[in-house]
């Protein structure tokens, strides 16, 4: 199955790489080698790709290319702080700006690059995309602290699990929405809409995400994998196991066991439910502006992504 992402997009995604590209002449002469090393490996751009959907119905505009900009770059900030909290080495295939240039250049770099998203911010005439990108840079740096806090926690509940990652992960993908949405001139309805889908992606996606960590090797997904247990996070393969046998199933995933033997079927049937209930809320997310052109870009996400999870789920 083969799911362009990007098509219908095309001229957006083009126009986004040129202005992020343009971007470099806005940093000191020594920033330029760490911003050309993160865009030379984008990724999927799953951010701005939520923009566009939340905002399609207009073309291009400098507007949309801005907003969608912005998101990704405190999406690229996040991204260089969590390699230097995790010692991770790879991301999407190539060396990260922690093993290129040490920890302490990483994290000004991606402070940096915080800095530069809210400058633009500021550009817009409209004070809520302002608001929107400081709130949820706010929040994806307070998860990110909630989360360092808990690590060594194996008393973590569901709940707070579930808050950690609605900070780190959905409520971006909930402001990517919304910029896309306010910046193309939709109505309220529609923004609120977006932004509930985006919120309930970025929950399911952030679940998945966990589970590439323990289910995936290194070369596969193109990044530095296992780091969740060894840095002593609990995801939710780690918490569902532990509510269901006790002992502590995080820690035997330190000492290397494999997640497959560590946490059983029945936990994994459990956890791919959870993933599954997140996808159905963002779809019905979308039922109020149904016939609309969003729906039709938005959905190829949640399709991507139970694609993507039904390779990744364990056989019985």
């Amino acid at each position: 199955m083969n799911i362009d992402l990007h098509a219908g997009f095309e001229a957006h995604f083009a126009a986004l790489k040129t202005f992020l590209e343009e971007q470099e002449s806005c940093f000191e002469p020594e920033v330029h080698p760490l911003l050309r090393g993160v865009l030379a490996h984008p990724g999927k751009r799953l951010r701005p790709l939520l923009a566009f959907g939340s905002g399609a119905g207009v073309g291009p505009h400098a507007s949309l290319i801005k907003g969608a900009a912005i998101v990704e770059l405190v999406h690229l900030a996040t991204l260089i702080h969590d390699d230097v909290l995790d010692g991770a080495d790879k991301r999407h295939g190539a060396d990260t700006p922690n093993r290129t240039h040490g920890a302490h250049a990483a994290v000004l770099f991606g402070d940096a690059l915080f800095a530069h998203a809210l400058v633009l911010a500021s550009e817009h005439t409209s004070s809520e995309i302002c608001s929107i990108v400081a709130r949820a840079s706010r929040d994806v740096c307070s998860g990110e602290v909630c989360q360092t806090f808990a690590r060594g926690n194996t008393a973590l509940t569901l709940e707070e699990y579930h808050k950690q990652i609605r900070m780190k992960t959905a409520v971006l993908f909930e402001a990517s929405c919304r910029v896309g949405a306010l910046l193309a001139g939709h109505p309220r309805e529609h923004i609120e809409a977006c932004a509930q889908f985006g919120s309930h992606l970025g929950i399911a996606y952030q679940i998945y995400d966990d589970f590439v960590d323990l289910l995936q090797d290194d070369k596969r997904a193109g990044k530095t994998l296992g780091t969740d247990a060894a840095s002593g996070k609990l995801t939710l393969p780690m918490i569902l196991e532990r509510n269901r046998r006790g002992g502590d199933p995080a820690g035997e995933l330190r000492q290397g066991a494999d997640p497959r033997k560590v946490i059983s079927a029945e936990t994994w049937r459990e956890c791919f439910r959870v993933l599954d209930g997140e996808i159905a809320q963002a779809e019905q997310a979308l039922a109020p502006i149904a016939g609309s052109p969003s729906p039709v870009h938005l959905l190829r996400l949640t399709e991507y992504l139970k694609f993507s999870a039904a390779k990744l789920a364990p056989t019985p």
